[in-house]
């Protein structure tokens, strides 16, 4: 697989106070690969996202760091930008709510294929069969008030695809969906990218969503990656404090083992306050005055898996 994305020492702030939102971050992802981003709310996996589609919002602005997108050909020899969809967790406020579904769809095609007239409706409606929407030449005509939350969200990958994207960026695509949907669109996902071979950068709160899609996860913290690893290995061996929190916080259905949940202590800190050293030290059990001096640069945990740790869980 080629290298698609490469993204170094990136820096986000808000200007106007000086305040970093992300820190110095940096991974890559090739062409086909799905790379997941967890972590708690706040922790600026959302504002990666943005900083990677070119969509900050205003009063926040990248200022540091590079993100880098491999150019390809389209036929013709002559390289190109690969494009850049992407997908929300709200997903009936991404819709407006005064144009039908086909006008949506339509206008997007338009914009990307070049597409107009019967052509673009039956684009549309191919669109929508493929997402998994029935009756799709009626639903042409309907507004995102008449559809559920999940159809929306069916809604809104088929307008990703209709920019034929290279990568596409789900952010927490399945958060207001129930168990089911969520299941269903999880399914459509890893089937649209085992189809397409485009890349997935998928960001999520929920490990187990992670699991299901991602070839790699990084854990991000504060604004900085504390770990990144293959999924399978860092649900077995994860080596920050923080991401084995995340792990432990994870309900089981081994009944086996019918221990609850381990909640992690405290809260995420503001932004504006950070603690000096590691991020995590106030919440960690395993911090220790070095934790508090500085931030511990990354480390090898095997050749495929780093962690910004002094005091790395023993695997």
């Amino acid at each position: 697989m080629s290298n698609l994305l490469t993204v170094r020492d990136l820096v986000v702030q808000v200007p106007a106070r000086s305040t970093k939102i992300i820190d110095g971050i940096s991974f890559s992802l090739d062409a086909g690969q799905t790379l997941g981003l967890v972590g708690e709310s706040g922790c600026g996996k959302s504002m990666t996202c943005y900083a990677i589609a070119r969509a900050l919002p205003r009063g926040i602005a990248q200022t540091g760091g590079s993100i880098v997108l491999a150019k390809d050909t389209d036929g013709t020899g002559k390289p190109d930008d690969p494009t850049i969809a992407m997908i929300f967790q709200d997903p009936t406020s991404s819709l407006n709510p005064v144009h039908t579904i086909g006008y949506y769809l339509e206008s997007s095609l338009y914009r990307h294929q070049g597409l107009k007239g019967a052509d673009a409706r039956m684009e549309a409606m191919r669109l929508l069969e493929r997402v998994g929407i029935d009756q799709a030449k009626s639903r042409l005509r309907s507004y995102p008030h008449q559809f559920s939350g999940g159809m929306n969200q069916r809604v809104m990958i088929a307008h990703a695809l209709a920019a034929k994207p290279k990568l596409l960026i789900a952010d927490e695509p399945t958060t207001a969906l129930d168990v089911t949907t969520q299941a269903q669109i999880l399914y459509l996902l890893e089937e649209l990218r085992a189809e397409t071979g485009m890349a997935l950068l998928i960001v999520s709160h929920d490990l187990g969503v992670i699991a299901r899609l991602a070839d790699r996860a990084a854990v991000m913290y504060c604004g900085k990656i504390v770990e990144t690893a293959p999924v399978g290995e860092l649900l077995e061996r994860a080596a920050h404090p923080y991401a084995r929190a995340l792990i432990d916080c994870m309900p089981t259905i081994d009944p086996d083992d019918l221990a609850p949940p381990i909640p992690i202590p405290g809260s995420v800190p503001l932004l504006e306050n950070l603690p000096a050293g590691c991020y995590f030290h106030p919440r960690c059990p395993r911090a220790t005055e070095v934790c508090t001096v500085s931030f511990p640069d990354p480390t090898n945990v095997s050749p495929f898996h780093e962690a910004s740790c002094y005091h790395p869980v023993a695997a």
